[in-house]
């Protein structure tokens, strides 16, 4: 009998146990509710330092966009503008210098949403609550680059994607590359190096017959693009997919579904009404400007 008690009464310690987090929880979410948002007057989202093509500091110096120089912009922080504006409230941008500390920063609850082009995967929905696509189109795959022939200058040695399949391409180890690569392309020599600089040595050198990057900077894209110009490597239609993105998002605390669903609902509108494709245009057209890109 004892026995039985003291086990019903661990059930019931654990019960509550359990109610007291949920309920931590749901405090937690609220306080980044669209109420609460609301009531704060700000909406409070987490961007990176680091420049990138979706997301930058406007540089100083620059005479035509003088009035915002060392503010925020690209299509990541004019998005989350207007989303602010639609909300009735400001905005206000917590920057960090890491990836990892920006991802964390909604988890937390140190901002409402954590803004960047984040891939939408099984494992991030897992921990996060996640937004729909925010792009004009869904997402594209991995840009392939191959090497030209010396015989033929601006003529690639492969002809076709028949080929490529059957040819070396060079990635970096330990990304998504590699590993996308193999899936589309079974039958080639996936060759892995360790950094985008070694891959294109490669491709120029000749120890590789095709490339496909991880993420780049403005200097590397340079220094391609002087490549392509000197007919040592070529561009193709050819891309590396991704089978387990399914577009990019902002990320949210897991569980705050009001905001979530509101955000998507905004991106709704805002692609049928045009304003993703102005803002992409923009975006990308400032970013030209003002030697982002």
């Amino acid at each position: 009998m004892k026995k039985t008690i003291s086990l019903l009464l661990l059930l019931l310690l654990a019960l509550s146990a359990c109610c007291a987090s949920a309920q931590e929880d749901d405090a937690r979410i609220a306080e980044h509710s669209i109420e609460a948002i609301q009531q704060r007057g700000t909406l409070l989202v987490a961007i990176q330092t680091d420049n990138s093509k979706m997301s930058y500091w406007v540089p100083e110096g620059i005479e035509e966009f003088a009035d915002r120089a060392g503010e925020p912009s690209g299509y990541v922080p004019l998005l989350c503008q207007q989303l602010a504006e639609d909300m009735g409230v400001t905005l206000e941008f917590v920057p960090y210098d890491l990836t990892e500390q920006q991802i964390e920063a909604a988890e937390k609850g140190e901002a409402d949403i954590s803004a960047n082009v984040w891939s939408i995967t099984e494992d991030r929905l897992e921990r996060y609550t996640m937004t729909e696509n925010i792009l004009v189109t869904g997402i594209e795959g991995d840009e392939v680059f191959l090497r030209a022939d010396p015989e033929r200058p601006g003529s690639p040695l492969i002809d076709s994607e028949e080929a490529l399949g059957l040819a070396r391409i060079g990635a970096v180890k330990a990304t998504v590359q590699v590993d996308n690569t193999r899936l589309q392309y079974p039958e080639a020599e996936v060759v892995a190096y360790a950094d985008n600089d070694a891959v294109l040595e490669a491709l120029l050198e000749g120890e590789v017959d095709a490339a496909v990057f991880t993420t780049f900077d403005k200097t590397f894209a340079d220094i391609l693009v002087q490549a392509i110009v000197d007919q040592q490597i070529c561009q193709c239609d050819y891309e590396i997919a991704n089978p387990e993105i399914k577009g990019v998002g902002f990320i949210l605390m897991k569980g705050n579904d009001e905001l979530c669903d509101f955000i998507n609902d905004q991106l709704t509108l805002y692609r049928n009404n045009g304003f993703l494709q102005e803002l992409n245009d923009l975006s990308e057209s400032e970013a030209r400007a003002m030697g982002i890109i």
